[in-house]
């Protein structure tokens, strides 16, 4: 026993520890059930008159969930062939060489040598040539044309740890889908089709920007359209940052900025893919 505390006084530390863990993962459940259930009604349920209503009860279960992160001990697998015990994210045993399987669930960040604590603004701010690094790396192990030799089994590991690297570089490489994977390591409602922006400024400049690309009569205009976007993007990237780099991370504005960014990322792909007399289908 430590000294100084007695057995009673433990006993309730240890009490109030598990009603503390309690509390958190029923908020996580509260939280995703709210979710689903909604989901499931095609609406708003009984919020269906006032839908900011169910918007304000998930930023405040966000509010919640950003101020407490569960910690987790480091997970390892065991190799298969000789039972080597090994990070999560191995790609091929360090004792007998056979190629590891990667777990479906893998975090991204891991899977591409990447330390998420050591990552700037809350694993926003990637260094994107380290990245890349990492990936040609890796498709150095498990490309197709790497596994000459190799047997009909790990062949097929080989092609889901390919799957799963290629899935995770596109998507901390590219803004949009880094801002749902970060959401979604914290347990934050992700972005969904039927999310739209609530600032009636902002759907102003989108719908501009729509009709300036419909009516551009060159690839010149087109690239103003696409290069007044940029300057959105940029801006809209930077809300992310600060936002996850927030201390707790503002999950609330995080959402916000990465439904804006939806669309900005929209009329890039429409710019683009410009050509005259196109009509623009924008995909929100």
């Amino acid at each position: 026993m430590v000294a100084g505390i007695n057995g009673r006084t433990m006993r309730l530390l240890v009490s109030g520890l598990g009603r503390s863990a309690s509390r958190q993962a029923g908020t996580f459940r509260t939280l995703a059930s709210s979710t689903r259930y909604y989901r499931s009604q095609g609406s708003f349920g009984p919020f269906a008159t006032s839908p900011n209503l169910v918007t304000r009860h998930n930023q405040l279960m966000l509010t919640r969930l950003s101020h407490s992160t569960p910690t987790r001990a480091t997970p390892l697998k065991s190799c298969p062939n000789c039972s080597e015990a090994q990070p999560l994210e191995s790609l091929s045993c360090p004792k007998c060489k056979t190629l590891q399987p990667l777990p479906q669930d893998i975090d991204f960040f891991k899977a591409m040598d990447l330390d998420f604590a050591t990552v700037p603004n809350g694993g926003w701010q990637i260094d994107t040539n380290m990245l890349k690094r990492a990936w040609r790396l890796k498709m150095a192990v498990t490309h197709p044309d790497r596994m000459g030799g190799r047997s009909e089994k790990e062949q097929q590991i080989g092609a889901q740890q390919s799957a799963l690297i290629n899935r995770a570089y596109e998507t901390l490489l590219t803004p949009l889908a880094r801002a749902n994977y970060l959401l979604e390591r914290h347990n934050a409602p992700e972005v969904s089709e039927s999310d739209s922006l609530e600032d009636a400024e902002l759907l102003m400049e989108v719908m501009e920007l729509r009709e300036s690309l419909e009516g551009a009569e060159n690839e010149e205009e087109a690239a103003e359209v696409r290069a007044q976007n940029a300057k959105l993007m940029a801006e809209t990237e930077e809300t992310l940052a600060k936002a996850f780099g927030a201390s707790p991370p503002d999950l609330v504005t995080a959402r916000e900025a990465a439904v804006q960014l939806r669309y900005w990322a929209n009329i890039e792909k429409a710019a683009r893919e410009w050509s005259p007399g196109k009509r623009v289908e924008l995909q929100h």
